[in-house]
Protein backbone atom coordinates (compact mmCIF):
# COMPACT_ATOMS: atom_id res chain seq x y z
CA UNK A 1 0.00 0.00 0.00
CA UNK A 2 2.82 2.42 0.83
CA UNK A 3 4.21 1.94 -2.68
CA UNK A 4 0.84 2.89 -4.19
CA UNK A 5 0.63 6.08 -2.12
CA UNK A 6 4.17 6.98 -3.09
CA UNK A 7 3.39 6.35 -6.78
CA UNK A 8 0.33 8.60 -6.59
CA UNK A 9 2.37 11.41 -5.06
CA UNK A 10 5.09 11.04 -7.68
CA UNK A 11 2.47 11.03 -10.43
CA UNK A 12 1.17 14.41 -9.27
CA UNK A 13 4.71 15.72 -9.05
CA UNK A 14 5.22 14.60 -12.65
CA UNK A 15 1.99 16.35 -13.66
CA UNK A 16 3.19 19.48 -11.92
CA UNK A 17 6.47 19.46 -13.82
CA UNK A 18 4.65 18.85 -17.12
CA UNK A 19 2.28 21.73 -16.41
CA UNK A 20 5.13 24.15 -15.79
CA UNK A 21 7.02 22.92 -18.87
CA UNK A 22 3.99 23.35 -21.13
CA UNK A 23 3.22 26.82 -19.80
CA UNK A 24 6.81 27.96 -20.32
CA UNK A 25 7.08 26.52 -23.83
CA UNK A 26 7.41 29.28 -26.44
CA UNK A 27 5.00 28.08 -29.11
CA UNK A 28 5.27 31.14 -31.31
CA UNK A 29 6.27 34.77 -31.44
CA UNK A 30 2.61 35.68 -31.89
CA UNK A 31 1.44 36.92 -28.50
CA UNK A 32 -2.28 36.19 -28.96
CA UNK A 33 -1.66 32.62 -30.12
CA UNK A 34 0.68 31.95 -27.20
CA UNK A 35 -1.80 33.47 -24.77
CA UNK A 36 -4.65 31.32 -26.06
CA UNK A 37 -2.47 28.21 -25.87
CA UNK A 38 -1.52 28.87 -22.26
CA UNK A 39 -5.09 29.76 -21.34
CA UNK A 40 -6.22 26.39 -22.68
CA UNK A 41 -3.61 24.68 -20.48
CA UNK A 42 -5.00 26.46 -17.43
CA UNK A 43 -8.56 25.46 -18.42
CA UNK A 44 -7.50 21.82 -18.60
CA UNK A 45 -5.69 22.19 -15.28
CA UNK A 46 -8.77 23.42 -13.42
CA UNK A 47 -10.98 20.95 -15.27
CA UNK A 48 -8.93 18.10 -13.81
CA UNK A 49 -9.02 19.25 -10.20
CA UNK A 50 -12.49 20.72 -9.52
CA UNK A 51 -15.59 18.55 -8.97
CA UNK A 52 -17.78 17.80 -11.99
CA UNK A 53 -20.62 19.83 -10.49
CA UNK A 54 -18.75 22.91 -11.72
CA UNK A 55 -18.65 24.10 -15.32
CA UNK A 56 -15.71 25.98 -16.78
CA UNK A 57 -16.14 28.72 -19.37
CA UNK A 58 -13.58 30.83 -21.22
CA UNK A 59 -13.69 34.50 -22.15
CA UNK A 60 -16.94 35.47 -20.43
CA UNK A 61 -18.32 38.41 -18.49
CA UNK A 62 -19.82 38.26 -14.99
CA UNK A 63 -22.92 40.37 -14.29
CA UNK A 64 -25.15 41.18 -11.35
CA UNK A 65 -28.76 42.32 -11.07
CA UNK A 66 -27.62 45.94 -10.59
CA UNK A 67 -26.39 46.09 -14.21
CA UNK A 68 -22.75 45.84 -13.20
CA UNK A 69 -20.57 43.98 -15.69
CA UNK A 70 -17.03 42.73 -15.05
CA UNK A 71 -14.05 43.03 -17.30
CA UNK A 72 -13.58 40.00 -19.53
CA UNK A 73 -12.81 36.91 -17.45
CA UNK A 74 -10.33 34.44 -18.92
CA UNK A 75 -11.77 31.47 -17.02
CA UNK A 76 -14.94 31.25 -14.92
CA UNK A 77 -15.70 28.30 -12.64
CA UNK A 78 -19.42 28.28 -12.00
CA UNK A 79 -22.19 26.07 -10.64
CA UNK A 80 -25.35 25.63 -12.69
CA UNK A 81 -27.27 23.79 -9.98
CA UNK A 82 -29.38 26.83 -9.19
CA UNK A 83 -28.54 28.95 -12.23
CA UNK A 84 -29.34 26.70 -15.19
CA UNK A 85 -28.61 29.25 -17.87
CA UNK A 86 -26.24 31.93 -19.10
CA UNK A 87 -27.33 35.20 -20.65
CA UNK A 88 -26.07 35.44 -24.22
CA UNK A 89 -25.57 38.24 -26.70
CA UNK A 90 -24.52 36.47 -29.87
CA UNK A 91 -21.37 34.57 -28.94
CA UNK A 92 -20.72 36.70 -25.87
CA UNK A 93 -21.66 35.03 -22.58
CA UNK A 94 -22.73 36.75 -19.38
CA UNK A 95 -22.82 34.62 -16.23
CA UNK A 96 -24.80 35.82 -13.18
CA UNK A 97 -22.50 36.34 -10.22
CA UNK A 98 -24.71 34.18 -7.98
CA UNK A 99 -23.48 31.10 -9.86
CA UNK A 100 -19.76 31.89 -9.99
CA UNK A 101 -17.39 30.19 -7.56
CA UNK A 102 -14.10 31.46 -8.97
CA UNK A 103 -12.73 33.71 -11.69
CA UNK A 104 -9.26 33.30 -13.17
CA UNK A 105 -7.03 35.87 -14.82
CA UNK A 106 -4.20 34.36 -16.90
CA UNK A 107 -1.00 36.33 -17.43
CA UNK A 108 2.32 35.42 -18.98
CA UNK A 109 5.66 37.02 -18.09
CA UNK A 110 4.87 40.61 -17.19
CA UNK A 111 2.27 41.97 -14.80
CA UNK A 112 0.70 45.39 -15.14
CA UNK A 113 -0.46 46.43 -11.66
CA UNK A 114 -2.98 48.96 -12.97
CA UNK A 115 -4.61 46.42 -15.30
CA UNK A 116 -4.78 43.79 -12.54
CA UNK A 117 -6.28 46.22 -10.03
CA UNK A 118 -8.85 47.44 -12.56
CA UNK A 119 -9.81 43.84 -13.40
CA UNK A 120 -10.07 42.81 -9.74
CA UNK A 121 -12.15 45.89 -8.92
CA UNK A 122 -14.59 45.01 -11.70
CA UNK A 123 -15.16 41.69 -9.92
CA UNK A 124 -15.41 43.18 -6.44
CA UNK A 125 -18.10 45.66 -7.49
CA UNK A 126 -20.48 42.81 -8.37
CA UNK A 127 -23.12 42.17 -5.73
CA UNK A 128 -25.20 39.05 -5.25
CA UNK A 129 -28.90 39.40 -4.50
CA UNK A 130 -30.68 37.27 -1.92
CA UNK A 131 -34.11 38.10 -3.36
CA UNK A 132 -34.81 34.43 -3.94
CA UNK A 133 -37.77 32.16 -3.24
CA UNK A 134 -37.22 28.41 -3.14
CA UNK A 135 -39.21 25.47 -1.83
CA UNK A 136 -37.03 23.37 0.44
CA UNK A 137 -37.86 20.09 2.13
CA UNK A 138 -39.34 21.57 5.28
CA UNK A 139 -40.23 25.18 4.45
CA UNK A 140 -40.35 27.92 1.82
CA UNK A 141 -37.08 29.84 1.71
CA UNK A 142 -37.59 33.57 1.16
CA UNK A 143 -34.13 35.02 1.07
CA UNK A 144 -34.72 38.73 1.15
CA UNK A 145 -36.87 39.32 4.21
CA UNK A 146 -38.46 37.53 7.11
CA UNK A 147 -42.21 37.74 7.62
CA UNK A 148 -41.75 40.65 10.01
CA UNK A 149 -39.69 42.51 7.42
CA UNK A 150 -36.32 41.97 9.11
CA UNK A 151 -33.35 40.37 7.38
CA UNK A 152 -32.60 36.68 7.65
CA UNK A 153 -29.80 35.69 10.00
CA UNK A 154 -28.50 33.04 7.63
CA UNK A 155 -24.77 32.39 7.50
CA UNK A 156 -24.79 32.90 3.74
CA UNK A 157 -26.03 36.43 3.12
CA UNK A 158 -23.94 37.32 0.08
CA UNK A 159 -21.03 35.82 -1.77
CA UNK A 160 -18.40 36.77 -4.31
CA UNK A 161 -16.12 34.81 -6.63
CA UNK A 162 -12.68 33.65 -5.55
CA UNK A 163 -10.21 35.71 -7.58
CA UNK A 164 -7.29 33.65 -8.94
CA UNK A 165 -4.24 34.95 -10.79
CA UNK A 166 -2.29 32.48 -12.92
CA UNK A 167 1.12 33.87 -13.76
CA UNK A 168 4.24 32.57 -15.55
CA UNK A 169 7.24 34.51 -14.23
CA UNK A 170 10.77 33.62 -15.26
CA UNK A 171 11.87 33.27 -11.64
CA UNK A 172 10.07 32.72 -8.38
CA UNK A 173 8.73 36.05 -7.15
CA UNK A 174 8.96 37.63 -3.72
CA UNK A 175 5.74 38.07 -1.78
CA UNK A 176 6.68 41.65 -0.90
CA UNK A 177 6.90 42.58 -4.61
CA UNK A 178 3.16 42.60 -5.29
CA UNK A 179 2.68 44.16 -8.76
CA UNK A 180 -1.05 43.77 -8.28
CA UNK A 181 -0.95 40.21 -6.93
CA UNK A 182 -2.31 41.42 -3.58
CA UNK A 183 -5.68 42.03 -5.26
CA UNK A 184 -6.19 38.28 -5.67
CA UNK A 185 -7.26 35.57 -3.25
CA UNK A 186 -5.03 32.91 -4.79
CA UNK A 187 -1.91 33.43 -6.91
CA UNK A 188 -0.53 30.49 -8.90
CA UNK A 189 2.94 31.01 -10.33
CA UNK A 190 4.46 28.54 -12.76
CA UNK A 191 8.07 29.61 -12.86
CA UNK A 192 10.88 27.72 -14.56
CA UNK A 193 14.08 29.34 -13.41
CA UNK A 194 17.56 28.12 -14.24
CA UNK A 195 18.51 27.24 -10.66
CA UNK A 196 15.67 24.73 -10.29
CA UNK A 197 16.42 23.20 -13.69
CA UNK A 198 20.10 22.82 -12.85
CA UNK A 199 19.18 21.22 -9.53
CA UNK A 200 16.80 18.83 -11.27
CA UNK A 201 19.36 17.74 -13.86
CA UNK A 202 22.14 17.39 -11.32
CA UNK A 203 20.13 15.25 -8.89
CA UNK A 204 17.85 13.48 -11.36
CA UNK A 205 18.50 10.10 -9.74
CA UNK A 206 18.00 11.35 -6.19
CA UNK A 207 15.08 12.66 -4.16
CA UNK A 208 15.42 16.44 -4.40
CA UNK A 209 13.54 19.50 -3.26
CA UNK A 210 12.51 20.24 -6.86
CA UNK A 211 8.73 20.39 -6.74
CA UNK A 212 7.77 21.29 -10.27
CA UNK A 213 8.21 25.03 -9.72
CA UNK A 214 4.62 25.83 -8.83
CA UNK A 215 4.31 28.50 -6.19
CA UNK A 216 0.80 29.01 -4.82
CA UNK A 217 -0.02 31.80 -2.39
CA UNK A 218 -3.29 32.20 -0.48
CA UNK A 219 -4.53 35.53 0.82
CA UNK A 220 -6.50 33.82 3.58
CA UNK A 221 -5.05 31.88 6.47
CA UNK A 222 -7.84 29.81 8.02
CA UNK A 223 -11.22 28.31 7.10
CA UNK A 224 -13.17 30.65 9.36
CA UNK A 225 -11.90 33.61 7.33
CA UNK A 226 -12.82 31.79 4.13
CA UNK A 227 -16.33 31.08 5.43
CA UNK A 228 -16.86 34.71 6.36
CA UNK A 229 -15.29 36.16 3.22
CA UNK A 230 -17.32 34.18 0.70
CA UNK A 231 -20.59 33.77 2.59
CA UNK A 232 -20.95 37.19 4.15
CA UNK A 233 -19.39 39.36 1.49
CA UNK A 234 -21.87 42.12 2.34
CA UNK A 235 -20.65 42.49 5.91
CA UNK A 236 -17.54 44.15 7.28
CA UNK A 237 -17.76 42.72 10.78
CA UNK A 238 -17.20 39.16 11.94
CA UNK A 239 -19.65 36.33 11.51
CA UNK A 240 -22.73 36.80 13.65
CA UNK A 241 -22.33 33.27 14.93
CA UNK A 242 -20.34 31.52 17.58
CA UNK A 243 -19.86 28.03 18.86
CA UNK A 244 -17.35 25.23 18.92
CA UNK A 245 -17.63 24.48 15.20
CA UNK A 246 -16.68 28.03 14.27
CA UNK A 247 -13.80 28.02 16.72
CA UNK A 248 -12.52 24.85 15.10
CA UNK A 249 -12.59 26.59 11.72
CA UNK A 250 -10.26 29.25 13.10
CA UNK A 251 -7.85 26.51 14.14
CA UNK A 252 -7.89 24.80 10.74
CA UNK A 253 -5.31 26.54 8.59
CA UNK A 254 -5.05 26.32 4.81
CA UNK A 255 -1.41 25.43 5.34
CA UNK A 256 -2.54 22.29 7.17
CA UNK A 257 -3.50 20.82 3.79
CA UNK A 258 0.03 20.75 2.39
CA UNK A 259 1.53 17.45 1.26
CA UNK A 260 5.29 17.13 1.61
CA UNK A 261 8.12 17.63 4.03
CA UNK A 262 11.17 19.81 4.42
CA UNK A 263 13.08 18.35 1.48
CA UNK A 264 10.26 17.75 -0.98
CA UNK A 265 7.08 19.64 -1.85
CA UNK A 266 4.02 18.37 -3.69
CA UNK A 267 2.50 21.74 -4.52
CA UNK A 268 -0.04 20.55 -7.09
CA UNK A 269 -1.32 17.73 -4.90
CA UNK A 270 -1.53 20.16 -1.97
CA UNK A 271 -3.48 22.68 -4.04
CA UNK A 272 -6.08 20.08 -4.99
CA UNK A 273 -6.89 19.54 -1.31
CA UNK A 274 -6.62 23.23 -0.42
CA UNK A 275 -8.74 24.62 -3.25
CA UNK A 276 -11.44 21.99 -2.99
CA UNK A 277 -11.66 22.50 0.78
CA UNK A 278 -12.20 26.21 0.14
CA UNK A 279 -14.88 25.40 -2.45
CA UNK A 280 -16.65 23.26 0.13
CA UNK A 281 -16.88 26.28 2.42
CA UNK A 282 -19.05 27.92 -0.26
CA UNK A 283 -20.43 24.63 -1.54
CA UNK A 284 -24.04 25.82 -1.47
CA UNK A 285 -24.37 28.44 -4.23
CA UNK A 286 -26.71 31.38 -3.84
CA UNK A 287 -30.28 30.53 -4.78
CA UNK A 288 -30.91 32.37 -8.01
CA UNK A 289 -32.80 35.67 -7.47
CA UNK A 290 -35.08 35.54 -10.51
CA UNK A 291 -37.11 38.60 -9.47
CA UNK A 292 -33.99 40.74 -9.09
CA UNK A 293 -33.00 40.08 -12.69
CA UNK A 294 -36.57 40.59 -13.91
CA UNK A 295 -36.49 43.98 -12.21
CA UNK A 296 -33.15 44.76 -13.86
CA UNK A 297 -34.51 44.11 -17.36
CA UNK A 298 -37.78 45.95 -16.66
CA UNK A 299 -35.98 48.98 -15.24
CA UNK A 300 -33.91 49.15 -18.40
CA UNK A 301 -37.09 49.02 -20.50
CA UNK A 302 -38.55 51.98 -18.59
CA UNK A 303 -35.45 54.04 -19.34
CA UNK A 304 -35.83 53.56 -23.10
Amino acid sequence: MSNIIRDIKENYLKMERELVTQLNYDVTNHQLTAGSYREEIWVNFFGRIVPKKFNIARSVFIIDSNQNVSKEVDIAIYDEQYTPYIFNYGLIKFIPVEAVAAVVQCKSRNLNPEDLEEWADSIDVLKTSNDSIVRLATYIHIGKLKEDGSKNNAIQTATRPIKILCHIPVDETNTDDSKGRNKFDIVIEAHQNSKSNEKQNKDASEETSYGGNLKITFADNDLFTVLQKYNQADKDDSLETNGKNFEKLKERKIGDYKVGHKTKKYTLLSFIFQFNQILMMINNPMFFPHKAYVDMFNNDIQEE
